[in-house]
């Protein structure tokens, strides 16, 4: 995995970014959730620029960076338990499944990284969770999944081929 040096300079400027939409969301109480959207659709454009691996490397940097640089300590275990890390899993859930068990795959893990952040977040503050939170929740993940879609099919077929990285 060795990158030439505009390849680790194009990584450090989408890491700088990565972490400028996870400092805003310390910063910005009411866009929390988006910020954290946006922060792991830089990590899908990671995984589409340099592959699983890279991706793998490059969420590793953001949560660590991400946990010393944000100024809510307990709103960063929800970009490290889901929005960052779906954005792995969705690429490796995608290529190696076909649309039905993809969208299964992708629910159980949603569904897990959501009771695993309530659990950890209740560890700090307490949480109590109503049964239309968790509707909702379901809902909010059909937008953001099809949303990250388009925005990674938008950034493949219309950014991309004018970014000259070669």
């Amino acid at each position: 995995m060795l990158l030439k040096s505009k390849e680790m300079a194009y990584l450090g400027v989408l890491l700088g970014l990565n972490q400028l939409f996870i400092i805003l969301s310390s910063i910005v109480e009411t866009n929390t959730i988006f910020l954290f959207a946006v922060a792991a659709l830089i990590v899908g454009v990671v995984v589409v620029e340099f592959g699983g691996k890279s991706g793998t490397v490059f969420y590793l940097a953001s949560c660590i960076l991400g946990f010393f640089l944000s100024f809510n300590k307990v709103e960063i275990f929800t970009y490290i338990i889901f929005f960052g890390l779906y954005s792995l899993i969705k690429h490796f859930i995608e290529i190696k499944l076909n649309n039905k068990t993809a969208l299964a795959a992708k629910y159980i893990f949603f569904n897990l990284s959501l009771i695993a952040m309530y659990f950890t977040v209740n560890l700090f503050i307490s949480l109590k969770l109503y049964w239309w939170m968790i509707l909702a929740a379901q809902v909010m993940f059909i937008i953001y999944d099809y949303a990250f879609t388009m925005f990674i099919n938008y950034y493949m077929n219309t950014i991309r081929p004018k970014i000259k990285r070669n």
